[in-house]
């Protein structure tokens, strides 16, 4: 019985081994999950996941990547040909949040995790190139004027607000901060139009490129 039970599961190992990973960073984060815990999760043998991820480490980049697939994907969902730069980085702005609050676990493992520090795994760098190639192209067009090392500045800017904002809402730290009459949903809009104002705002006596 138990034989027919893991063969059924091999069918799809490395999809039910993800879906386990990902309920399980829901509820208990990133820290102790292994794939000893994954294997029982999915009634198989624990030897049975490496023959799709050779280590821990693996399993958490696979993870990882999904979610980045994950949150570029609805982004991009909302960048829809004839939109300004304007409304392209506010709606960047807004999933990026909300990806945030809905999914906070598994962002921590995609931005503050082993996989980031020291330093940023070779597998999430092409993913974190992608968003700022996504990010940096609506300054471009909007900011035709200036150069690139100026734009670079305005991205990182506009970036270091958005997820600063979304990581400080994520640990519950400015609550109490919030403007009392203000539903969060407008709070959040209205901050990332700041953001987004900011890194447009075109200064005075600035030099052109």
């Amino acid at each position: 019985m138990a034989a027919k039970s893991e063969k059924y599961h091999r069918d799809d190992l490395r999809g039910d081994l993800l879906r386990a990973g990902r309920r399980y960073i829901a509820e208990k984060g990133h820290h102790s999950l292994s794939v000893r815990t994954l294997a029982q999760s999915v009634g198989v043998s624990p030897g049975a996941p490496y023959h799709h991820f050779r280590d821990r480490r693996a399993l958490l980049l696979a993870l990882a990547s999904e979610g980045y697939e994950e949150l570029f994907g609805a982004a991009h969902a909302f960048v829809e040909p004839g939109r300004t730069p304007e409304e392209t980085l506010l709606e960047m702005g807004l999933q990026f949040v909300n990806f945030a609050v809905s999914s906070p676990r598994l962002l921590e493992l995609m931005y503050e995790s082993e996989l980031t520090s020291p330093a940023v795994d070779p597998v999430l760098v092409k993913y974190q190139d992608i968003g700022h190639a996504a990010l940096i192209k609506p300054l471009r067009e909007a900011l035709t004027e200036l150069d690139e090392n100026e734009i670079g500045l305005r991205g990182l800017a506009y970036w270091s607000s958005i997820y600063g904002f979304a990581s400080l809402r994520r640990k519950h730290m400015i609550e109490k901060i919030e403007p009392p009459d203000m539903a969060q949903d407008q709070v959040v809009r209205r901050v990332i139009s700041l953001a987004v104002s900011a890194a447009l705002r075109i200064e005075s006596g600035r030099p052109a490129a």
